[in-house]
């Protein structure tokens, strides 16, 4: 399979790899999950060590049970595209353990962590076996749908500015914690080389783009950490 790329348009956003468990599972190795990795290898995730790498066979299945990875792509000319973010209860590579494709995508650990592996065999056998494992592997393909989807008509109908705000609504929610003074900060370590990748603009239309959002109050910048002031302004913007 040729390597899954994203330069910003729409029609190329790819439905990734990564069962994503809403909201995270207590337990990660909990529910339907458990048979699969019941005898997984415990792994420590270091930051910049990448997990899976875009164009590589797969030969495992990873469960992530604490810390956060990165999902990319790399254009030819080596331009990163940021495509999500995963978490606690995650499943990382069995869309390529099913189909013995190549990965669509590069993951790479931006918060220290711990993970469980088991051979993709194993995986599937558990798949065949355990229906409600199937299940959930089914409804998280369908929820990526929706949000390929979503991010399609993001791409087609919103500026630069208007899909930055979309996307710190999105880590306000998955990330956000209050302040004392009543903003939300978004926990998630957040370049702005990253956050360009996340929503197919230049680094420098991005850092234009915040500009523009703190000016009107929205947010603010702390120590390289972004502050949410006023979320209702910003879906306002990403509407």
């Amino acid at each position: 399979m040729a390597r899954a790329r994203l330069s910003g348009r729409a029609s190329m956003l790819p439905v990734m790899e990564g069962i994503a468990f809403q909201p995270p599972l207590p337990d990660p190795t909990a529910g339907p999950l458990a048979a699969a990795f019941r005898d997984g290898r415990r792994q420590r995730m270091r930051v910049g060590t990448a997990l899976f790498t875009e164009g590589d066979a797969s030969s495992r299945v990873v469960l992530l049970l604490s810390g956060r990875v990165k999902i990319s792509t790399f254009s030819g000319e080596g331009q990163e595209t940021v495509l999500a973010f995963r978490g606690a209860g995650d499943v990382l590579g069995e869309l390529a353990a099913i189909d013995g494709e190549d990965h669509m995508a590069t993951v790479t650990v931006v918060e220290e962590g711990e993970a469980l592996t088991v051979p993709a065999a194993k995986f599937l056998a558990t798949l065949e076996a355990e229906p409600g494992l199937a299940v959930a592997l089914l409804r998280s393909i369908i929820g990526r749908l929706r949000n390929a989807d979503r991010l399609r008509a993001e791409f087609v109908s919103l500026d630069v500015t208007g899909r930055v705000a979309h996307r710190l609504v999105d880590l306000a929610g998955a990330y956000g914690t209050p302040t004392d003074d009543g903003g939300t900060r978004i926990g998630l370590q957040l370049s702005q080389r990253e956050l360009a990748g996340w929503v197919g603009a230049s680094r420098e239309a991005v850092n234009k783009a915040l500009a523009q959002l703190e000016d009107r109050g929205m947010v603010t910048r702390d120590r390289g950490a972004l502050i949410v002031r006023d979320i209702e302004g910003l879906r306002r913007r990403a509407s």
